[in-house]
């Protein structure tokens, strides 16, 4: 889901020079592999890293990939493209949860401001293309932090890079908006605004018009982030590159909602979470029965669980909840702890390092933000759910993987290789078990899912002042409380007293 702030100033980076990924054929391939790869860019979007409640494309013949670089700066994932005849560019947000296209206007009130604040991400204008059509005026899509858009529906020439170009896909023109950022829905079809909204029928999404018009085989694609400092990572659709995983994929079913036939959201059952130390010991940290769907987006910057798990992983890690903001906050020095918090799904593990779970924050000047000791802070990248609504987002989604089948309505997931420089892509094709080196899990667990959407919003929490760093002292001794999520009592202090030993700047 797409989330931005709207509490704070922000400072945007010029973005970097895209580059293009050719891909040799394997030699004994009798026609050419259907795969489009894409590149894409974290860029950059908040002076202070606060936590978040919310390319190129080339035409390969030997073999067929789109490879979208995703800029990276900050978790905010964005895809070049360009829209229309002759090419408009723009800069779109890559969201996979979500499942609509739009664009800025230069025509709208937000974009009209002194200061062009839509610049940088581009505007579309629609009487400058002679390939658009109107298809009709009634796009309206609003988030949970309150951001909302509305404009027009059209259909035009999508092009992602130089030499791909997808045809009649149909987007919305935001004529009336409060932010800056068009978004690049690739969700399902069945989540599209006008369908959840107006109950309209829903229209071809992009995957589904790359298949047919011949560029890839199946509506699925594959995600693969890179670690926390990556400059880049990569969306490749119709295809999965077995250079940037660990061992095999996983595949497990989409939770569908009670009675539908249908998927909507890329969710999936989280079936346990656990720590393991820098000695290579684990533990659980939920019972046997615990089962909760998450949502899998890379629109959400942060990863949002339970109340009660997430009080219990920022006890375990040494990370300090403000009771006025509920952000979590720890010692930066924590990411010197060479550990993990282990999220299980039917007994697929990704062990998420605690330094990719631990954000530098700043002040509004700019400056690292301490605590009053001195003592560098930083963001802990787990937060509360509350009731509902869990999310797996960059922060999580950066450790895994993961392969969206649209087709088949399942997930593949895998460790993912960070800053991997090999790549070995290899064609998804179409049927059942199409996903190559995936293996289906053994009883999967299904959870219907009963949020709203199961996406964040914003209201992003402003974290003012300098905390008192002794109050994160007495999270690192003695025993755990008992996670409401099931878990019993357990002993793991042997996890913080490594943490605490690693923190050699942090005095209590």
């Amino acid at each position: 889901m797409h989330c931005s702030s709207l509490l704070i100033p922000i400072a945007l980076l010029a973005l970097q020079s895209l580059a293009l990924e050719l891909s040799i054929p394997p030699a004994n391939s009798s026609e050419p592999l259907k795969v489009q790869e894409f590149k894409f860019k974290k860029i950059k979007k908040n002076v202070q890293n606060l936590p978040r409640n919310h390319t190129e494309l080339l035409e390969k013949r030997s073999p067929r990939t789109v490879l979208q670089r995703l800029d990276n700066s900050d978790f905010l994932y964005y895809a070049e493209v360009s829209i229309g005849t002759p090419a408009q560019n723009l800069r779109l947000h890559l969201d996979t949860g979500s499942s609509d296209i739009w664009v800025e206007s230069p025509r709208s009130e937000l974009c009209k401001q002194p200061d062009n604040p839509c610049e940088i991400t581009g505007m579309f204008d629609e009487h400058k293309s002679s390939t658009y059509k109107k298809v009709s005026n009634n796009f309206q899509i609003s988030y949970v932090d309150g951001e909302y858009a509305q404009g027009d529906y059209g259909k035009d020439v999508f092009r992602v890079g130089r030499d791909v170009a997808v045809q009649n896909v149909q987007f919305a023109i935001g004529l009336e908006s409060t932010s800056t950022e068009g978004i690049m829905g690739i969700g399902f079809e069945t989540n599209q605004v006008a369908v959840q909204r107006l109950g309209k029928s829903p229209y071809p999404g992009l995957t589904r018009l790359m298949v047919e018009q011949g560029l890839i085989k199946s509506r699925a694609y594959s995600l693969w982030l890179n670690d926390l400092d990556a400059d880049e990572g990569e969306v490749l659709f119709g295809g999965v590159d077995t250079a940037k995983f660990q061992g095999n994929l996983t595949t497990l079913p989409i939770d569908k909602r009670i009675g539908a036939t249908e998927a909507r959201e890329f969710m999936i059952t989280l079936t346990s979470v656990g720590l393991t130390n820098d000695q290579g010991k684990s533990i659980n940290l939920t019972k046997e029965s615990f089962a909760v769907p998450v949502l899998l987006d890379t629109g959400t910057t942060y990863t949002y669980l339970p109340s009660d798990l997430y009080n219990e992983i920022a006890l375990q890690v040494g990370a300090n909840i403000n009771d006025g903001t509920g952000v979590p906050t720890a010692p930066c020095d924590i990411r010197n702890y060479n550990g993990s918090v282990d999220f299980s799904f039917s007994g697929a593990i990704i062990r998420v390092p605690v330094n990719e779970l631990v954000v530098d924050a700043y002040a509004f000047d700019g400056s690292p933000a301490t605590y009053f000791d001195g003592t560098p802070l930083c963001y802990f990248g787990i937060m509360d759910a509350g009731e509902d609504n869990n999310v797996l987002g960059d922060t999580f989604l950066r450790s895994a993987y993961i392969v969206f089948d649209l087709d088949n309505q399942e997930i593949s997931i895998a460790p993912a290789i960070y800053n991997a420089t090999d790549s070995n892509i290899i064609e998804i094709g179409t049927g059942k078990n199409a996903v190559p080196d995936a293996e289906g899990a053994t009883s999967a667990v299904i959870v219907p899912p009963t949020g709203v959407s199961g996406g964040r919003g914003d209201g992003d929490p402003i974290y003012t002042g300098n905390p008192d760093s002794t109050a994160s002292a007495s999270r690192l001794s003695g025993p755990s409380a008992t996670a409401g999520s099931g878990a019993t009592t357990v002993y793991i202090s042997w996890f913080l007293v490594a943490a605490c030993a690693a923190m050699t700047q942090f005095s209590f």
